[in-house]
């Protein structure tokens, strides 16, 4: 009993000592995270914009338009294609390192490009012709709705979330060898006050 109580004493005195001798042992990798991270940061940068999904989609867009006594003037219907590009823009990930962990905050998704190509357009615009600049209107808030639509949709999604990380994931291998580094990269959403 003496014997394993001096033991025991001894142990918890030589602690400190094996905890020092142990950190001289192991190699630094708080340095390689660091570098890893400045590393990242400059291919951002450079990249600026990672795409995350693709809308592909089709809609008809229907507007009347009324004067009074007569009814129903002009009626346009517009069959389109509506397509974007969402992801997010790399310039605005949060890097922080803690010992042989980066950490990177990834912002909010966004709608990196769209386009609305209408496909046919039919008019019954007899009394009352559509104009040019009519028709990008209707054309140009309809691209707006689709824009809000789609962007709400995926950033409610957790698929969403998991093709974000699966994105940053491959992206970063292209970049960087992660393998015998010893660092390892944790994903989180960028918090609301931003």
């Amino acid at each position: 009993i003496i014997a394993s109580s001096l033991t025991l004493i001894l142990v918890i005195l030589a602690l400190p000592y094996a905890s020092r001798f142990l950190s001289s042992m192991l190699p630094d990798l708080s340095g390689a995270a660091t570098n890893l991270s400045v590393t990242l940061s400059r291919h951002m940068q450079e990249a600026a914009r990672l795409e995350t999904s693709i809308v592909e989609d089709e809609g008809v867009l229907e507007s009347s338009t009324n004067a009074l006594f007569l009814g129903e003037v002009q009626k346009v219907t517009i069959r389109y294609t509506y397509r974007a590009s969402i992801g997010i823009d790399l310039t605005k990930v949060q890097l922080s390192v803690s010992g042989n962990t980066i950490t990177m905050e990834l912002p909010a998704l966004e709608v990196l490009s769209d386009s609305l190509t209408p496909e046919e357009i039919i008019r019954d615009d007899f009394w009352y012709p559509l104009t040019d600049e009519r028709l990008q209107k209707l054309l140009s808030d309809e691209q707006t709705r689709c824009r809000a639509h789609y962007l709400a949709e995926n950033a409610q999604s957790a698929a969403a979330w998991s093709n974000t990380v699966a994105a940053m994931e491959n992206t970063i291998g292209q970049w960087i060898g992660l393998g015998r580094s010893g660092v390892s990269i944790v994903f989180i959403p960028a918090t609301a006050h931003e």
